[in-house]
């Protein structure tokens, strides 16, 4: 089997980039050459993205430049954070009758204000509409969105969105000992999940581009399920590429290949 010369990785730093790829080549940081394609600056919570391309040193020149040329990073101009309004928002109706609906918004707030009080956290919980631009699909089941508003909510956040994601695993164990069928809450923190979401559809549509320039293959850093359906989703209807998860667990990642 040919020894891989040459992986193009994302990740949110160079030096997460830079492990991955090594894996992939079963290198030494001494036998490569690195090259910075794509880096976008970190925002307020640390989450930036880069692209690097690992070349083994002595390889063929790949398709997208000759090889040890530099190419001056691309600087992707920050959004602006999204105005949200402090009131409650019109609340996505399912097919579920409203009445039924309401009370299981009802429960997911009280659950949620209660976890928050006990934390010790002051804030202010809305059930809102779906703010996500990807639709719930028709095998989704019965959906709750939360936001919780407030200030120094950092640390509800956590590094890379990991402190909300064990906080909503909490309030979605005890919201279901309360319903009885499966109702699934997905929280929101002052938009950080809509942010993140903006940033994967650019990455992916970024990404996507330079997969069918270059009509090489590039893996993505190990993503949750609901990042990796943002990536999946954004590109399915792309001719010129292709997505697939690989990986067990938390190192399940995309791949987006040429078609």
């Amino acid at each position: 089997m040919e020894r891989q010369s040459s992986v193009e990785i994302q990740a949110r730093s160079r030096e997460e980039a830079l492990r991955l790829a090594l894996e992939q080549l079963g290198a030494k940081v001494e036998d490569v050459t690195v090259e910075v394609l794509a880096e976008i600056e970190n925002d307020f919570y640390g989450d930036g993205e880069v692209l690097l391309r690992v070349t083994r040193k002595g390889a063929r020149p790949s398709p997208g430049g000759r090889q040890g040329q530099k190419r001056r990073p691309q600087q992707a101009q920050r959004q602006p954070r999204p105005q949200r309004q402090a009131q409650p928002q019109p609340v996505a109706r399912q097919n579920v009758p409203d009445d039924v609906l309401q009370e299981y918004e009802q429960q997911a707030k009280e659950i949620v204000t209660e976890l928050l009080r006990l934390m010790g956290i002051e804030a202010d919980v809305f059930a809102v509409d779906n703010p996500s631009v990807m639709p719930l699909s028709p095998d989704d089941p019965t959906t709750v969105f939360i936001d919780i508003m407030g200030r120094d909510l950092g640390i509800l956040i956590g590094r890379r969105g990991e402190s909300l994601g064990q906080f909503q695993y909490l309030v979605n164990l005890l919201m279901n000992r309360e319903t009885d069928e499966w109702v699934r809450v997905i929280i929101d923190v002052e938009g950080y999940r809509i942010r993140r979401e903006e940033s994967l559809i650019g990455l992916a549509e970024r990404v996507g581009r330079q997969v069918a320039r270059n009509r090489r293959p590039i893996s993505l850093e190990p993503m949750p399920p609901n990042e990796r359906r943002v990536v999946h989703l954004t590109l399915q209807n792309q001719p010129d590429v292709s997505t697939e998860s690989s990986g067990e667990g938390p190192m399940r990642r995309v791949t987006i290949s040429p078609a």
